[in-house]
């Protein structure tokens, strides 16, 4: 009689699990553009951080120089990343095929540098970003800036993308 009642609550515990409805943070790109014409669902980032001048913005971010090689890697909901990511040096470019990362699951796209880890923030392009980005050009600038709180200055990676007018980090993001 206690074996049938054990597998008997087993048995339910099993079927309410497979039930229940799984969460995913997948960002779905089927509806842009290039997924939508068939084509390549690409991003291509440019790697501006020893340019000059300027700001974005998209971010309050004031515009500085600072040559570094950054890292764009597309991130399951995890952190841990889908597929291969890029490694980009200061004035060079490099593009990322999103119809690869949507088969890995992917969530978001952390644009970092290995070299300067603590004294420069990363940034995150989130899902709706990077879906308006593809739905543009498909084309990003990756730039190193600077905002002022009080006495103090941060340094954070800001991104810029001529396709779908989206760029950032956004103030909710800059500390």
């Amino acid at each position: 009689m206690k074996q049938k009642t054990i597998l008997a609550s087993a048995a339910f515990l099993m079927a309410s699990a497979l039930a229940a409805p799984v969460a995913s943070a997948t960002c779905d790109i089927s509806d842009t553009k290039c997924a939508v014409n068939g084509g390549k669902c690409n991003i291509k980032f440019k790697n501006r951080t020893g340019d000059t001048g300027g700001s974005d913005g998209s971010s309050n971010i004031d515009q500085t120089s600072s040559a570094q090689t950054v890292v764009v890697k597309a991130r399951k909901d995890s952190g841990d990343k889908a597929g291969n990511k890029l490694t980009i040096v200061a004035g060079a470019s490099n593009t990322m095929n999103f119809d690869k990362k949507a088969g890995k699951n992917f969530e978001d796209v952390r644009i970092s540098s290995d070299a300067y880890t603590g004294a420069v923030y990363s940034t995150t392009m989130t899902s709706e970003e990077v879906k308006a980005v593809l739905k543009g050009n498909g084309t990003c600038k990756i730039f190193h800036g600077q905002k002022a709180k009080g006495a103090t200055i941060d340094f954070f990676l800001g991104f810029q993308c001529d396709g779908g007018n989206v760029g950032g980090p956004t103030d909710a993001y800059v500390k």
